[in-house]
């Protein structure tokens, strides 16, 4: 597979936020997750164990209860307040937050940038959450539009309404490309009729990604 034109060459960007722009060596959104679903199941849960990379946030809790035995019906009316408490737990605890932004991440977004791309994002995080990540290390700035999970709880509708937001912004014959890191955000970008660049900085390698149209070791790689 390839791309259907250079990579630099597209009107619009979502990009993968996790893996993919940075790393958050905390905890700070895991625990989050252990917050909500704690007080729901009135006993201490986790998601350790869980296949999370890929996933959205909504769908990490869905499937975290199903482990737990939580019924549907009990934590699903709650999901709203749910969803608020965890961006409420993130923006508390910020100041923990310790963020590698990946090489050539910054170098990437003020290239296409700076020559009239739209930069966009396509998380499986909520927006209060990964607007605050993305604060924390000086990347904020840089997006004009975020595609987050809130109201979704698979990837590939996310994908598709972020690619529609990013049209309805640059134009509805706008060419949309999304980088990620897995095969989650592969499947999603095809769900969507998408192309998609992958990155290994995630924990996946280079020979797992091959179902995306270009895959590079990471953005810095990439030439203008």
């Amino acid at each position: 597979m390839s791309l259907s034109r250079a990579w630099n060459a597209y009107d619009a960007y979502l990009f993968d936020i996790d893996g993919t722009l940075l790393h958050a060596k905390d905890a700070v959104h895991y625990f989050s997750f252990c917050h909500v679903l704690t007080n729901v199941a009135g006993r201490p849960v986790d998601i350790l164990g869980l296949p999370v990379q890929g996933k959205i946030d909504p769908g990490i809790l869905r499937d975290a209860f199903a482990r737990e035995g939580v019924a549907e019906e009990v934590w699903r009316p709650q999901l709203p307040q749910l969803l608020d408490d965890m961006a409420a737990h993130v923006e508390v605890n910020a100041g923990d937050f310790r963020i590698e932004v990946l090489p050539g991440v910054r170098e990437t977004l003020e290239h296409r940038r700076g020559r009239g791309a739209l930069l966009g994002l396509g998380t499986g995080n909520l927006e209060r959450i990964g607007w605050a990540k993305l604060k924390a290390c000086g990347l904020r700035e840089l997006f004009d539009f975020g595609g987050f999970s809130n109201g979704y709880e698979h990837r590939g509708e996310m994908i598709a309404a972020a690619a529609a937001q990013a049209r309805s912004l640059s134009g509805p014959d706008a060419a949309v490309l999304v980088v990620g890191d897995t095969p989650g955000d592969i499947a999603a970008a095809h769900f969507a009729g998408l192309e998609v660049m992958a990155v290994a900085t995630g924990i996946f390698a280079a020979e797992e990604l091959q179902g995306a149209d270009l895959v590079v070791g990471n953005l810095a790689e990439l030439r203008p």
